[in-house]
């Protein structure tokens, strides 16, 4: 998923604290989708999560079955005519946040502090099959339900071509002649046969099942091998390993994850998942104070017709989090767990007594770190365990940016909207040990773009305690925010709440303003 911390980072949070006083924060954040932005198969700019579970064939869920097919024509000589049945998904995603933090304020132009985020995440799946029972031909690979049968047959094939290219090398040997030629084109067989059926049993999770007219064609394939290689005195084949297991229902598929048969070896099955508390990534950060004729000095400031408020601030985004499980299909994570770099500016400009407008940038230098992933195209919900490697991720850098007029409709009441562009760069995958895997698959729909719209309240004292106008300083906020238009791919349309309550409290010097 793409760098969210940065896309919904707080441009209202422009304030400084008060010298010598700390300013607690908790902020509980709910975050929600079942939508992203990409390109669906109907050419729509948006696309259901559960369209990556969906197909009237089920066939995209089960990587390598036009090489399946390939193989299982080239051994049989009958074309492969993928049947299983009709799969359709539900998928929702939500995060739930409190964000725990603690500023201070060093002087009156400097305040630095850091945000725990106490994170808990969510994957909703409902998924439906309805198999195809008067024309299903596949049903799961026996190479993990039946090794032992796989193994003696492909062992049996193996031998039959070398013993075959034997033969005709003998009968050859003295010049070409009918014997020869017969026994050239046994061992052509031979060999095209092993590796269409090597092919064949590495290529998918599923296989043809026995009883159906494809089983029965590699069956007769294989048998009439069987025949020539005992009439010319060779070895035969052992038995051929058809699948005896059939898909059944929903939960036949949402088992697929777990099942050893599969080839999936996920730690859970394909269903509803919600995680523990767990920490996310911490962000470090300090903001300075530039220009600013809006602070209150004391008791009986009054603000200026135009007031200007300009910050400064660096952001550092720690590798505390949790990546996204790679045994676990649909996992979110709670961070990175890669370091993050972030500078920004806010500039605020204040018109009277009760319009501003704040404006605020920030661009971002994500590091690189070693993260393990099955390597297949994001689309891929279940994916062969085979691919699981370790790899170095370099997320790409990030550009963010927010407006937010603001109408002060009490002193310390603020009615603010608020729109947002955040733009991120593709990230590089690299493996880390040599593999025939392809990773720059990983990195397809990886750069994206959003905008973001949304609104709030804010109930802030702290310039009015600054005045003396009140005994306590403290802030709280209600936000809303969604995700209205995205490119890229992997871009949620998601909408976010979050509230939050800010107290300070006396470090030292003196206790009123």
């Amino acid at each position: 998923m793409f760098c969210a911390p940065a896309l919904h980072a707080q441009v209202l949070d422009h304030t400084l604290v008060p010298k010598g006083r700390l300013r607690l924060q908790a902020s509980p954040v709910f975050e929600s989708w079942d939508t992203r932005f990409g390109r669906a198969a109907s050419g729509e700019a948006e696309e259901k999560l559960g369209e990556d579970l969906t197909d009237p064939t089920s066939l995209s869920l089960f990587p390598g079955i036009a090489s399946l097919a390939s193989a299982i024509e080239d051994a049989s000589g009958t074309p492969l005519n993928p049947a299983i049945g009709a799969a359709s998904g539900l998928i929702r995603q939500d995060v739930t946040r409190i964000e725990f933090g603690g500023h201070v304020g060093i002087t009156e132009w400097l305040t630095v502090g850091a945000v725990v985020p106490w994170t808990r995440t969510r994957s909703t799946v409902d998924v439906a099959f309805a198999p195809d029972s008067a024309n299903a031909n596949l049903g799961l690979n026996p190479l993990y339900s039946a090794p032992t049968s796989v193994d003696l047959f492909l062992s049996s094939t193996g031998a039959a071509e070398a013993a075959a290219a034997g033969y005709a090398s003998t009968q050859c040997s003295s010049g070409p002649s009918p014997t020869c030629t017969s026994a050239q084109d046994l061992a052509s067989r031979v060999s095209s046969f092993d590796g269409a059926v090597v092919q064949a049993y590495a290529a998918s999770s599923l296989f043809p099942l026995a009883g159906t007219a494809v089983g029965d064609a590699l069956l007769q394939s294989a048998a009439q091998l069987d025949a020539d290689l005992t009439a010319a005195g060779l070895p035969g084949l052992a038995p051929v390993a058809l699948s005896t297991s059939p898909l059944l229902d929903e939960g036949d598929l949402a088992g697929l994850a777990v099942n050893s048969a599969a080839g999936f070896g996920y730690a859970l099955p394909l269903a509803t998942r919600q995680s523990l508390w767990s920490t996310g990534d911490v962000e470090a950060s300090a903001r300075i104070r530039v220009l600013d004729n809006l602070t209150p000095t004391g008791p009986g400031w009054t603000p200026p017709g135009l007031g200007y408020r300009v910050t400064g601030s660096f952001l550092m985004r720690l590798p505390t989090g949790t990546p996204p499980a790679a045994d676990i299909a649909l996992d979110l994570g709670t961070g990175d767990r890669q370091l993050d770099l972030e500078g920004g500016f806010t500039a605020t400009v204040r018109f009277g007594r009760r319009l501003g407008l704040t404006a605020g940038g920030a661009y971002g230098v994500q590091g690189s770190t070693t993260v393990t992933r099955r390597v297949a195209p994001p689309e891929q919900v279940l994916v062969p365990v085979e691919s699981r490697t370790q790899l170095t991720w370099r997320p790409g850098s990030y550009v963010s940016g927010a407006i937010v007029p603001t109408i002060h409709i009490a002193p310390s009441i603020t009615l603010a909207g608020e729109y947002r562009l955040f733009h991120k760069r593709r990230d590089e995958f690299e493996l880390v040990t040599s593999s025939s895997l392809d990773p720059t698959v990983l990195a397809l729909e990886s750069g994206v773009k959003a905008h973001v719209l949304g609104g709030g309240i804010r109930y802030d004292t702290v310039d009015a305690w600054r005045r003396g106008d009140a005994s306590l300083p403290i802030e709280i906020h209600l936000r809303l925010l969604a995700t209205v238009a995205g490119s890229g791919g992997q871009v949620p349309k998601a909408t976010r709440v979050e509230a939050g309550l800010r107290l300070f409290c006396r470090l030292w010097g003196p206790a009123t303003p």
